[in-house]
């Protein structure tokens, strides 16, 4: 039977994730990208380990809906027991498959992981069900097929982790044949909240239409669903006429991705003097492989003697001036710059809080140095206080900053 739309039922399983020790993204992104290729999702369920609860939630779910998604449950021990209870629901055996053991020998081999018996358990699936293979971890999934009043329906058991999950739901989608192709346009803000946005946009969606919103922190992203041509260009328009302070780039794509693109296109090298993000910036730019190739290092200076010693600041200027001010910043940026031999580099020097703030320098003041070839650059940022908010928000407008050029040719070209 050809894989096709129709309703759709999810099921998380996991006793950390039922117990909210681990948060169930899963779910989440099977209802959107099922949503987007045209399945109707019907239920979203989450239980533990315990197996009565596992027959209960499946065939719930196969009474509501045509095809049921699970994910995890596919590991070797012995909480495991989605291959078990899903053999138990469909009334077949399980059977041992021999290339799959073949496949997960080879990929503990790669690993360097020893290998045991217990995950022999990891080859076994119900009898008949076809084996979804798994590039990026060692469980395979697999999808099977079960009567229920006369109606086939499908289960399609996927492992837990999203980095496995993730690849696989969209392998699996591309063989859905009436799937639809989403025709949809991702815009991405940073420095504005999800409510102000939603009033700036307010005008263009009375005369257009709604839009979509889902707040990604420190970032805003923006959905306009099955575009046309003409629609999409008036929303990018309106954008960059209302909203260009705001605006991070037409993408789906943040500011850590795009900062990356932007080094490799531009050809340049890049490095960091931090204090108060505490090598935040470093660890954004280091989250994506590759990252050695134009990222040249950091300092993390926190103190003022390593802004001295590491990065030759004035003494006279940290006395005078403190380190949270516009000279520090500059030579900041140019003491890393120089030492590292990097085309760009990027300071980072504020308060961050609780405490630490006065009257002149409150909580959240924060400023970014960025040194070129073409000299040196500072502004004062003034941010929302919040430890973890101050940090993560410098980080993302120092990368925006820098690329800000960049993005501005970006935005024109899409302007039709």
């Amino acid at each position: 039977m050809a894989r096709r739309i129709g309703t759709a039922s999810i099921l998380s399983t996991g006793e950390e994730v039922l117990r909210g020790e681990l948060v169930d993204s899963n779910s989440a992104t099977l209802s959107r990208m099922l949503g987007e290729a045209g399945f109707s999702i019907q239920l979203m369920l989450t239980t533990g380990d315990r197996r009565e609860d596992l027959v209960w939630a499946i065939e719930t779910s196969l009474e509501k809906s045509d095809t049921l998604f699970i994910s995890g449950g596919l590991g070797p021990t012995l909480d495991d027991l989605t291959s078990e209870v899903v053999s138990q629901v469909a009334g077949v055996e399980q059977v041992f498959d021999s290339p799959s053991w073949e496949s997960i020998e080879q990929k503990f081999r790669e690993f360097g992981i020893p290998l045991t018996d217990n995950n022999r358990k990891q080859a076994l699936f119900p009898a008949g069900a076809e084996i979804l293979a798994n590039a990026n971890g060692t469980a395979p999934g697999f999808e099977t097929i079960v009567t229920r009043d006369g109606h086939e329906k499908r289960i399609v058991a996927l492992p837990g982790p999203p980095r496995e999950l993730n690849p696989m739901i969209s392998q699996y989608l591309a063989t859905v044949v009436d799937a639809i192709e989403p025709n949809h346009e991702f815009i991405h803000f940073f420095g504005i909240g999800e409510s102000s946005l939603a009033a700036a946009l307010k005008p263009w969606e009375a005369d257009h239409g709604e839009l979509g919103f889902r707040a990604l922190f420190p970032e805003v992203e923006v959905k306009l669903y099955n575009s046309d041509a003409t629609t999409l260009n008036s929303l990018r328009q309106y954008v960059v006429d209302n909203l260009a302070d705001s605006l991070v780039d037409f993408e789906p794509m943040g500011v850590p991705e795009l900062f990356a693109q932007f080094l490799q296109e531009q050809q340049l090298t890049f490095a960091t003097a931090e204090s108060c993000t505490g090598g935040w910036v470093g660890k954004l730019v280091t989250d994506k492989a590759g990252s050695s190739d134009y990222f040249r290092g950091g300092v993390i200076s926190y103190s003022n003697e390593s802004k001295i010693e590491l990065l030759g600041v004035n003494p006279d200027d940290l006395k005078q001036q403190g380190a949270v001010s516009e000279v520090v910043a500059k030579q900041m940026a140019a003491g890393v710059r120089q030492r590292l031999g990097a085309d760009i580099a990027l300071s980072l020097t504020g308060v961050a809080g609780p405490g630490g703030g006065s009257d002149d320098k409150p909580v959240g003041t924060v400023w970014i140095g960025r040194a070129t070839a073409n000299g040196v650059e500072a502004r004062k940022l003034k941010l929302i206080p919040g430890r973890e908010r101050v940090r993560i928000c410098s980080a993302y407008e120092g990368m925006r900053w820098i690329m800000a050029d960049w993005l501005a040719a970006r935005w024109a070209a899409r302007l039709n």
